[in-house]
């Protein structure tokens, strides 16, 4: 008994040991860092509380007074970056030395994850090349007739829902969702999925499976991403992130519209049409620029991307303005006013002409940013200018976006919805980097221009016909689900939608 209790102490002694060390590391390096909890590191409470407020409780210590906070995922340091010109640097300047995300293609067992969002920064950029002429503004306007075909259905599919209730009272969540997946469908699919007529359609059914999914929880993403050697195990086993129907789901569709669409030469004003047409153009050398498998992969992100983070930017955009009179007054009076300047229609360039309503989804962006944090990785050591701080190759790093939303000293009141702050004068006075709704640099968000795009006709469609404000069921602060990388509602939406 004697000698399993020195055996027993010993181990637990080494453990103590071994852990001091390891979070001595960012100390060791002239970085302040939090305390920690042993077991976990700094993210010992991400199970009850979503990731971000770390990042509140780091900047709320640091800001102002370091460019990095040290912290710990487990053993792993993690570099938390509060200064806006070193996050420049990493983001622009320096990028060659900061390529990768930290989700960097860590899902072998899965085709579909060697997507532009997620590969590795020699296999990225390439694949980036390839794609980027699919998302000019030319080809925004090439496919708005087909966006405007999912607009009339969503008016229908609003003034279904009002029907059904006499309070005039609507959960804003999930048709906005089912809008924004009709509109993946029909754009970057091309075929129509019908989920605002069927909320229980295919399409949004595999849509919700791949946000809302209980098992895999913040906790068990996190740790994966941070030792990839998880993943090396989970391979030999065949378990995969994307579950096998969903796979099987797009590779299947992806491969039956494409042959389709070849066999009968059916061309349509959509991503498809613009990815088949890298399909079939070979390079130099005779080699197609896209396989139908980096087709399906591509197309697959697109539409996990693109429908969640934009139906709740319009839940949240509409729940302000419910809050905010003024502001969706004004906002209904631009686009009824430039809608008459185009004789009643809904043109692409009447929308790029509501500059206020762009102010509007940036306030939004600011206030309810998709992602709480942007994560790079090291793929080089590297030396922070003016400093003698060395990150070393394959640092993790976080940029807390939402952090720096939130900043007084950035934006005054930053509580108060404010779209004025996006006018082109009050953005010369701020950091370029002050706002992150869409990343930065050569790795932001592919899709911007489509993102924004459906979000301003889904608000466009439901502002010129209804007056939005609170009701009884409405919350008085949204607040934010703890179980997802996305920053979603964490319950339903309900607003008062009046018939103007």
């Amino acid at each position: 008994m004697d000698f399993f209790f020195v055996i027993c102490s010993t181990v637990f002694l080494l453990v103590i040991s071994y852990l001091r060390h390891k979070y001595q590391y960012w100390e060791l390096r002239g970085v302040p860092q939090l305390k920690m909890n042993f077991l976990y590191g700094n993210f010992f409470r991400i199970k009850t509380i979503h990731k971000t407020e770390i990042f509140h409780e780091v900047y709320q210590k640091f800001r102002g007074k370091a460019k990095i906070v040290g912290t710990y995922i487990y053993t792993k340091p993690i570099a938390i970056i509060l200064d806006l010109d070193l996050i420049k640097s990493i983001l622009i300047k320096d990028f060659n030395k900061f390529t990768d995300r930290i989700e960097r293609g860590h899902h072998p067992t899965n085709s579909l994850n060697s997507n532009v969002f997620s590969l590795p920064g020699e296999k990225w950029r390439p694949l980036r090349i390839k794609l980027s002429p699919t998302f000019t503004s030319a080809k925004m306007k090439f496919m708005f007739s087909t966006l405007l075909t999912v607009a009339q259905q969503l008016e229908e599919a609003f003034s279904k829902e009002l029907s059904k209730t006499s309070s005039g009272v609507i959960e804003l969540h999930d048709i906005m969702g089912r809008y924004t997946t009709d509109v993946i469908g029909s754009c970057v699919f091309g075929i129509e999925c019908n989920s605002l007529k069927d909320p229980n359609a295919d399409f949004r059914r595999i849509g919700h499976t791949i946000f809302y999914r209980q098992y895999y929880s913040i906790r068990w993403r996190t740790f994966m991403l941070t030792y990839p050697i998880m993943f090396k195990i989970l391979q030999l086993f065949k378990v995969k992130r994307i579950p096998n129907h969903v796979e099987d789901f797009i590779i299947r569709l992806v491969h039956d519209t494409v042959r389709y669409r070849e066999e009968h030469k059916v061309e349509r004003k959509d991503f498809m049409n613009l990815l088949i047409e890298l399909k079939n153009t070979k390079d130099s050398e005779g080699v197609p620029l896209m396989s139908i498998d980096e087709l399906a992969a591509q197309v697959f992100v697109f539409f996990a991307a693109g429908f969640e983070t934009s139906s709740s930017n319009m839940t949240y955009g509409l729940f302000e303005l419910a809050k905010n009179q003024r502001v969706q007054d004004k906002l209904r009076e631009e686009i009824k006013t430039v809608l008459s300047k185009h004789n009643g229609e809904l043109t692409y360039d009447a929308m790029k002409e509501m500059t206020y309503l762009d102010q509007v989804i940036n306030e939004t962006l600011r206030k309810y940013p998709a992602l709480g944090a942007l994560t790079r990785v090291s793929v080089d050591a590297y030396k922070v200018p003016d400093t003698n701080i060395t990150l070393e190759k394959d640092t993790n790093i976080f940029i807390p976006a939402k952090e720096i939303h939130y900043d007084p000293d950035i934006y005054d009141n930053p509580n108060e919805f404010r779209p004025e702050r996006f006018d082109p004068a009050e953005m010369e006075k701020r950091h370029p980097q002050a706002f992150l709704g869409f990343g930065d640099g050569p790795r932001n968000c592919i899709g911007l221009r489509f993102g924004r795009m459906q979000v301003r006709v889904g608000l466009i469609t439901v502002l010129k016909s209804y007056r939005f404000s609170l009701s009884e069921k409405t919350p008085t602060k949204l607040e934010i689900s703890k179980d997802h990388i996305v920053l979603v509602p964490c319950s339903k939406v309900w607003l008062k939608a009046e018939k103007i």
